[in-house]
């Protein structure tokens, strides 16, 4: 055990200046992974505030690894405060960390659900109808029975979005699609090779709410199942924000400007994807059979929303058959993982992929998984 009164000696005085300034670090890491571990447990219409520490539940335990390490070199028995802080990061990791094995399994179905960001590319250059044209030769590469789109947009000058859909799932290869025609604001779609049958008329996902669409999908003697495509209210960060805060040389006031524009955006998104997934959960039909809850639900596992899809009874997909960390957002902002592939108990995941397709802000998920 290391001996903090004869290496605080053997330091000198600045020696011992850094490892007080290390340990106040140390407590201050502690505090912050408890309260992002804490988070998912807190509904932020309530209390918003511990969100923000379960989004940079990445960032906070490297933050903690880079101090323990620190206090390792330094030799001071105030690392085990570090330690702790470790020990209280397992039940997040254990979300977040995937220990799946590779595997060349293929499942009786494949799922893909991908954000493709009202086809504008990430680089800025490419046209909207050549990102579509990618995109569809993906998915022919890829060939999932089943494909859901968040915010799928009209790609050609002047062609409306549903004829635009209709080009996608003839040149894609799907037969059958499905999408809210009065109300398609988050542009969610389904293709599918299987015939689709839209869910309950009087209730939950039949009634065609805003940020999402259901539907029964019937292979025959393959089995039938349901999909629900998803997508929650995005933070509406723009890349200029995200640029301005990380860009030292912006002025202060500009800073203090676009840092208050960016708290607002996080606070307001936090409470209301809340509210839109208890609506989803509580006015969901009750169907008897297997389903999966897919799409872009704009939050890091660290949050309430996953702990809520997790006492409804789903599971998430990655933490059962994928590797890894698999991050799903391609955007400035790194390490968030917030597009899910949600099962219940009637699905049986086989095989978890992120495609590193770099287009939209998202990447492609796929879902190789069978039916009980």
């Amino acid at each position: 055990m290391y001996n903090d009164r004869n290496n605080g000696r053997r330091r000198g005085f600045f020696g011992s200046l850094i490892v007080a300034g290390l340990g106040l670090l140390a407590l201050i890491g502690l505090f912050a992974m408890a309260l992002s571990v804490l988070n998912p447990y807190i509904d932020p219409q309530h209390f918003v505030w511990t969100s923000f520490f379960g989004l940079a539940f990445w960032e906070i335990l490297i933050f903690n690894l880079l101090v323990f390490f620190a206090l390792l070199v330094m030799r001071s028995r105030v690392v085990w405060i570090t330690v702790l802080a470790l020990l209280v990061s397992i039940p997040g990791f254990m979300k977040s960390y995937s220990f799946g094995k590779k595997t060349a399994d293929m499942g009786d179905f494949r799922v893909m659900t991908y954000n493709v960001h009202n086809f504008h590319h990430v680089d800025e250059k490419t046209s909207s109808e050549d990102f579509a044209q990618a995109v569809i030769e993906k998915v022919i590469d890829q060939n999932p029975d089943v494909l859901c789109c968040q915010e799928f947009a009209s790609y050609q000058k002047g062609v409306t979005r549903p004829k635009c859909i209709e080009q996608f799932a003839k040149s894609a290869g799907f037969q059958h699609v499905y999408y809210n025609l009065k109300r398609n604001y988050g542009g969610n779609v389904v293709f599918s090779k299987y015939p689709l049958t839209k869910v309950d008329e009087e209730s939950g996902f039949g009634k065609e709410n805003t940020y999402g669409i259901m539907v029964k999908v019937d292979a025959g003697e393959k089995g039938t199942f349901y999909v629900a495509n998803l997508h929650l209210l995005s933070y509406t960060i723009t890349d200029d924000e995200i640029n301005v805060l990380m860009e030292s040389t912006k002025s202060q006031e500009n800073l203090e400007e676009i840092g208050k524009s960016v708290f607002r955006k996080l606070k307001f998104a936090f409470e209301r994807r809340s509210a839109e997934l208890k609506e989803v959960l509580e006015t969901m039909p009750h169907v008897d059979g297997p389903v999966i809850m897919c799409g872009d639900f704009n939050d890091a596992p660290l949050s309430f929303t996953y702990q809520q899809m997790q006492n409804a009874g789903f599971s998430d997909s990655f933490v059962k058959v994928g590797q890894g960390i698999k991050p799903t957002y391609g955007g400035r902002l790194p390490l968030l993982r917030i597009d899910y592939m949600w099962v219940n108990d009637d699905v049986t995941p086989v095989k978890y992929r992120r495609l590193r397709f770099k287009a939209s802000d998202h990447y492609p998920v796929i879902l190789d998984f069978n039916v009980k």
